[in-house]
């Protein structure tokens, strides 16, 4: 991510041995950086769901990367917005019958609100002038969420997502 004061520049590499690659160019004011669940279940040692990601992220360098593309973004003024997923004490959001990675969070009583394990990451903190979205309870970040409001009110034309799990939640997102 390359970022001017009025533009954000991508360039996406197709592979580490590959000269192809593709670029956009976007308006900053129009831009948002979403990012998902960079929580401590998923970030940290000691969270639920770290041993399953820790390998992934030493090895494409997660944090490091979306750290700078963060900071790179706010710095073009994108507007940067923090979608976290929680629950309440026993998850009651969560039917008896979920499935899949949600099952997991329930049975786990995982992402539960005023725990460390739901906090954002140290490195991923909501800075002053950033946006924290509500109410995400599944995996797609529009479903039970105010994120569709944050980017309307906000004039946001052009979303650039980042988070975990690619092929989960910020998949969803994105359809």
């Amino acid at each position: 991510v390359c970022c001017s004061s009025h533009n954000v520049q991508i360039t996406e590499s197709m592979s580490n041995e590959e000269e192809n690659k593709s670029e956009i160019s976007l308006k900053a004011e129009e831009t948002a950086l979403v990012l998902i669940e960079f929580q401590n279940e998923f970030t940290t040692a000691g969270g639920a769901l770290h041993d399953a990601v820790k390998d992934c992220m030493e090895k494409t360098g997660t944090l490091e990367n979306a750290r700078k593309a963060m900071d790179a973004a706010r710095s073009a003024g994108c507007k940067i917005i923090h979608l976290p997923i929680t629950f309440d004490e026993g998850h009651n959001e969560l039917s008896n019958n979920s499935y899949g990675i949600l099952a997991g969070i329930k049975e786990g009583g995982i992402f539960k609100v005023g725990t460390s394990g739901a906090e954002f990451c140290e490195t991923m903190k909501p800075a002053e002038g950033d946006i924290v979205a509500k109410g995400k309870n599944g995996l797609c970040g529009f479903a039970s969420t105010n994120l569709d409001f944050l980017l309307r009110q906000n004039k946001i034309t052009n979303v650039v997502l980042g988070g975990f799990l690619t092929n989960c939640c910020v998949e969803s997102t994105m359809r």
